[in-house]
């Protein structure tokens, strides 16, 4: 299986296509569906809610016809441009200081999405002879998720960067869901992983621990 990773103008926030044998899945889609060109979209799989991460959902699934999988909580967000945080995402970009931005990228204030498909705690499929468990992990946000691949990949979205403490306090997180069920979930995680966060480059889950 091979792993593309692709970084949006929002927050550099990371998309991922999954690709074996001219098929794809895709995590966290942005607004250039270019990257789809020759390859059958099976699934789209969403690690949370907010604006960066969702915000080419609508044009993947009009231009490849991918059904959306993402938790029950992210699912109910998407669908409120408050919740999804677009329509406080210039404000947001102006107040973070994580990542360098020389002008405020352009965005959709009114945008919202629809899944296709939800789960709730956990789940799975198997794709092209590979094995997703997808769990929840609320605490960055209600509707964040981990998508386990193999046991050997690790999909974080945001709730797990390389040298970088979670983020909690933005609208929808709580770092009560986060002690009492996100935490749990992350540290049952192998520890052999290689972990695919929602920003910046992939790293060994072992070494984070450590």
């Amino acid at each position: 299986m091979v792993i593309q990773r692709h970084v949006s103008d929002l927050l550099a926030s990371n998309m991922y296509l999954l690709i074996e044998d001219g098929h794809a899945v895709v995590i966290d889609p942005f607004r250039d569906v270019s990257f789809a060109e020759g390859l059958v979209i099976d699934r789209i799989l969403l690690t949370h809610e907010h604006y960066d991460h969702i915000s080419g959902v609508n044009l993947w699934k009009e231009e490849t016809g991918a059904h959306v999988l993402c938790s029950a909580p992210c699912a109910e967000n998407i669908q409120n441009a408050r919740k999804n945080l677009a329509r406080l995402f210039d404000v947001f970009c102006e107040l973070q200081t994580w990542i360098r931005l020389d002008e405020i990228p352009p965005s959709d204030q009114n945008y919202t999405c629809k899944a296709d498909e939800t789960f709730s705690d956990t789940t799975s499929f198997e794709w092209q002879g590979h094995r997703f468990e997808l769990f929840e992990m609320p605490g960055h946000s209600a509707g964040s998720i981990g998508i386990l691949v193999d046991r050997e990949c690790f999909f974080s979205g945001d709730s797990l960067m390389e040298n970088s403490e979670i983020e909690l306090r933005l609208p929808g997180g709580s770092r009560k869901a986060w002690e009492q069920t996100g935490r749990e979930r992350l540290m049952s995680v192998p520890e052999s992983v290689t972990v695919y966060p929602g920003h910046f480059s992939e790293f060994r889950l072992r070494k984070e621990k450590e």
